[in-house]
């Protein structure tokens, strides 16, 4: 019976390593194995401890699981349980969009929309990127960056009461904001994914400050919703 439960947790191990294989492919960063690179990795926070333990496990059935012939540990139920779980949550991590905002709840504008009401809307809420949809489509996106630029080009020019977003026309689309960067995915896309691409960082990069979710993984999908690094951050 102890052998037998030894075994299925090697097994069951080596498919947490096959699949921890899948996700870094041979970029291990120096750590060694995949499992070390999932340790040392944000998302590993809620399963760290347990996972340590699998680990040491694992090391003494594998190189010291005998004295006197007789075996030195015998993996309980529980955490067989533990590794065959982690494994399928690497397998089928959580979905992006679960996390996002969806489009009925977001703060939405169009071309028409007079700014300063909708700035108003902006500052109440704490919301900084507003996207500009017509036709369902998301045709730019209005944030702090967007007045920024408008005030730079312009030489300062005030926003009267009856400017309108499409009097911005020119600083909407997302190619056009100086200091930062949109994404649009697919609804398949995993919060790990999501994250890792604000975490990436590249020298004189623009920030990633939103991601937007639609139905076929482009700027021309109907939005299912948004996600921003506080979502990623508070998950």
């Amino acid at each position: 019976m102890a052998d037998e439960r030894a075994d299925e947790f090697l097994d069951k191990y080596r498919a947490l390593e096959e699949e921890l294989n899948n996700r870094y492919g041979e970029d291990d960063r120096g750590y060694g194995s995949a499992v070390i690179r999932y340790l040392n990795d944000k998302e590993s926070k809620p399963y760290r401890e347990k996972l340590n333990i699998c680990r040491e496990i694992r090391n003494f059935l594998s190189h010291h699981s005998e004295i006197d012939g007789e075996k030195i540990i015998q993996p309980s139920e529980a955490i067989i349980r533990f590794v065959v779980e982690l494994t399928e949550f690497i397998r089928r991590p959580p979905l992006a969009v679960d996390y996002a905002t969806p489009f009925a709840s977001l703060l939405k504008t169009t071309r028409s929309q007079n700014v300063r009401s909708l700035m108003k809307k902006m500052e109440r809420q704490g919301i900084s990127h507003v996207p500009v949809i017509e036709n369902g489509e998301c045709i730019g996106v209005f944030s702090v960056s967007t007045v920024f630029n408008y005030f730079l080009i312009s030489g300062g020019a005030d926003v009267n009461d009856d400017m309108r977003i499409s009097d911005f026309e020119e600083f909407l689309p997302v190619e056009k904001h100086i200091t930062e960067k949109f994404r649009f995915v697919g609804r398949d896309i995993s919060l790990y994914d999501v994250r890792a691409e604000f975490e990436r960082k590249v020298r004189g990069a623009k920030k990633l400050a939103a991601v937007f979710i639609t139905d076929n993984g482009s700027s021309h999908g109907r939005i299912l919703g948004m996600i921003t690094p506080w979502d990623v951050i508070n998950d």
